[in-house]
């Protein structure tokens, strides 16, 4: 008898994960190895075997997933498959609470407030408990109430485990916005799962009504999991326990967002019984891409074995690129891509992935200025952001002082206590004199002595100051002067946490205006220009003709994207870029733990289907015009296999902290035999170069040739490295170095 259509073209591995229906069942799916081609037919199964569509409900994370599996349901099932109940976590839940709110308090008509309705209401209560919000940030509050939703906290329980103290005032805000939204029969985002599982533990005879709707509970992308959502599950699925969860430990990389990893890798002590199927063949890269990102991952101490393997061939070697600085990388890049295109491959084929966003304003830079077109995942251009758009209003006004519609932008900011009022009056004389605003003010003082007058006052008086100083001193340092005059990295600089640290927001918006002022020190004013208000008004043409992509070639764009913005994404070809020590893995987690890190670098080399390309810079960013510091490789560079990667290849020892990614996990790959051809006195020599198949050919006299540094001699041999003199420099070599050969004549 044939197999049912939804049966067929499955591997071994995917058949036993669709056919077992009953119980728990953990889904350990690797990167590209067909989990929502699971997903889908296992619902089609349970429908195909006489479960009611009615008594399963499948959650994920996006819409976008979401849509997809409700779309290949309905192709494998038709009618039936639409009664499905196939949302995201949120989405379902709102759907659970417009059912049964009313017992915890809230009307089935309640408001969901989205971020401006909470930050707006936060402001409310903090001027209202009389706190300065320079103070308290109401941004910040808003984020620690989130944080604190996530992991299902309160107050009081925050209190309870000494996490803070009774007058904290993240905790008096948070009781107040709790009251307030209740009275305005409203719940927030993270509400939704909050209220089901409070509804759900309170009242039991709710969750035994939801519990025999939905028998057979499915959840995609489980490693991304928050504590509400493992708790939600728990308790639809405890008495049942049918639930499958598909997801993959090696692609947890939400931790910032309050995903628990623990959720996935505990699975087993939450269900013993549990039936484990590893979905390790993967149908997107090729072998060599599969090899990288495995050394990567294989690193992590805490992770569910499994190694992605494929039938789809060697590929290409994974390609290491170096340039001196990060704009050269990016222009390397941009010709990389250029070359791609010529050969027939389209825009949309290509993807450039970076670990932070502050990163892609110098490949944006690099692709505007060779046309390619493109488009930035996860955010605005660096020119549309609003910190970016507030001081090149400043800078505006010092070119044409008459630009009232960036005098506006910014003549209360930061605060000048320049009120509505008084900005009003300023209007009325400047339009009464028929002058600009900037005119006006510095003719009339203001035209009082109350605060807003002052404020007009003092703002008058910074551009006068600033127009001076941009006669005297480098478009860099105009930018950075101005960055620090305004008060604006003073203001971002005191938005705090409880902690003391600089909030993220604020963080982010101090990193996107050292771009602006390494934009600057990139910039060549064109032939012809005089003086430095010239250079300024040439640079701000500059970025004001180049903000808007013009003329976009038919035939799709170059994405780019940060890795998170990267996950469940694929491309044929992927440049993963600024792969320095402090970038990726970021500084920030070298101290906390690199586990997330280097599950972000599977991310990103899985992306690739066909071509891998990796990127880096000797030099770190620059800022204000000065060279960057010396950068060291990613140590997710070394320790691979050699025979997989071509170009570059990182040399020296790697930052220590990662365990075994360390370049001597690379010994027995051996050089190949060549030939150098060397230039001294004006005649040219060749040299016979010949591999080196063991440490014990590495003797002091011995000569050898180094890639980089050409021809020397080893002066001295230690256990893991030789010094070698190339031309009276002596160099320390962690032998055998990539591309180390012996000198044979």
């Amino acid at each position: 008898m044939a197999e049912p259509e939804h049966l067929v073209r499955l591997n071994p591995e995917q058949h036993r994960a669709v056919t077992t229906t009953e119980g728990p069942l953990l889904v350990l799916a690797g990167a590209g190895s067909g989990k929502t081609r699971v997903l889908t037919r296992r619902i089609a199964h349970l429908l195909h075997t006489g479960v009611s569509p009615q008594n399963v409900i499948a959650v994920t994370f996006t819409n976008k997933a979401a849509a997809e599996m409700r779309e290949r349901v309905e192709e494998l099932i038709g009618e039936a498959g639409e009664r499905v109940w196939v949302s995201t976590f949120h989405s379902s839940c709102a759907r659970i609470l417009r059912s049964d709110i009313e017992a915890l308090g809230w009307t089935k008509r309640f408001a969901i407030y989205d971020d401006d309705d909470q930050l707006r209401l936060i402001k409310g209560i903090i001027a209202t408990l009389g706190y300065d919000t320079n103070q308290v940030s109401p941004r910040q509050v808003m984020s620690q109430i989130d944080a604190y939703k996530n992991r299902m906290r309160t107050p009081e329980q925050i209190l309870e485990e000494r996490r803070s103290h009774i007058g904290d005032p993240v905790l008096l805000v948070w009781r107040e916005y709790e009251e307030a939204l209740k009275a305005a029969d409203a719940v927030d985002f993270n509400d939704l799962v909050g209220k089901t599982v409070q509804l759900f533990t309170e009242h039991p005879d709710v969750l035994e009504r939801w519990r025999e709707r939905f028998q057979y509970v499915l959840v995609d992308e489980y490693q991304d999991t928050n504590r509400g959502q493992y708790l939600l599950l728990r308790l639809l699925a405890d008495e049942h326990r049918n639930l499958a969860v598909v997801g993959d430990d090696d692609q947890s990389i939400y931790g910032f967002r309050g995903a628990d990893v623990s959720n996935i890798l505990n699975f087993q002590v939450d269900y013993p019984e549990a039936i484990v199927v590893r979905l390790e063949q993967n149908y997107r890269s090729t072998k060599r891409i599969l090899t990288l990102a495995n050394a990567v991952v294989a690193h992590n101490p805490d992770r569910l074995e499994k190694r992605l393997w494929t039938e789809s061939g060697e590929g290409s070697k994974i390609q290491i690129i170096v340039r001196r600085t990060v704009a050269d990388e990016a222009k390397k890049v941009a010709e990389a891509l250029l070359k791609l295109r010529r050969r027939g491959h389209e825009w949309k084929d290509m993807a450039i992935i970076y670990r932070t966003r502050a990163i892609a304003r110098h490949f944006e830079a690099a692709l505007r200025f060779d046309r390619i077109p493109h488009r930035v995942v996860g955010g605005r251009k660096l020119y549309e952001r609003r910190e970016i758009r507030d001081l090149l209003a400043y800078l505006r006004v010092l070119v044409n002082p008459a630009d009232d519609a960036a005098a506006l932008r910014v003549i209360n900011v930061p605060p000048r206590g320049v009120g509505a009022k008084t900005l009003s009056k300023l209007r009325e004389e400047a339009a009464r004199r028929g002058q600009p605003l900037i005119i006006t003010g510095r003719a009339t003082g203001g035209g009082g002595s109350g605060v807003g007058e002052k404020g007009i006052v003092a703002f008058v008086r910074l551009v006068d100051e600033l127009t001076a100083l941009a006669r005297d001193v480098t478009l860099p340092e105009l930018v950075h002067e101005t960055i620090e005059r305004s008060g604006y990295k003073a203001m971002l600089e005191s938005d705090r946490n409880e902690d003391d640290q600089i909030v993220k927001d604020s963080r982010e918006r101090l990193v996107n205006l050292d771009t602006l002022i390494q934009d600057a020190a990139d910039f060549r004013p064109p032939p012809g220009t005089l003086g430095p208000l010239d250079e300024l008004t040439a640079w701000l043409d500059r970025i004001a003709l180049t903000a808007d992509a013009d003329d976009v070639p038919e035939g799709g764009e170059v994405t780019l994207m940060t890795v998170h913005s990267s996950k469940g994404l694929e491309f044929p070809i992927v440049f993963v870029v600024q792969m320095n020590e402090g970038v990726f893995p970021h500084e920030r987690s070298i101290e906390t733990g690199l586990e997330e890190e280097r599950r972000l670098a599977y991310v990103a080399f899985t992306r690739a289907m066909l071509r891998l390309v990796v990127t880096r810079s000797l030099h770190a960013a620059q800022h204000g015009g000065k060279a960057g510091a010396l950068t060291r490789p990613s140590r997710f560079l070394f320790g691979i296999p050699l025979e997989v990667m071509d170009g570059d290849l990182p040399e020296g020892t790697p930052a220590t902290g990662g365990r075994g990614e360390r370049l001597s996990d690379a010994r027995g790959i051996t050089s190949r035999l060549g030939v150098f051809l060397s230039n001294r006195g004006g005649e040219v020599e060749q040299h016979t170069l010949v591999e080196i198949e063991g440490a014990e050919q590495l003797e002091i006299g011995v000569r050898v040739h180094h890639p980089r540094f050409g021809i020397g001699e080893i002066k001295q041999v230690h256990n893991t490295a030789i010094y070698v003199d190339f031309d009276g420099r002596q160099r320390r070599i962690t032998a055998p170095a990539p591309g180390l050969r012996i000198v044979a004549d």
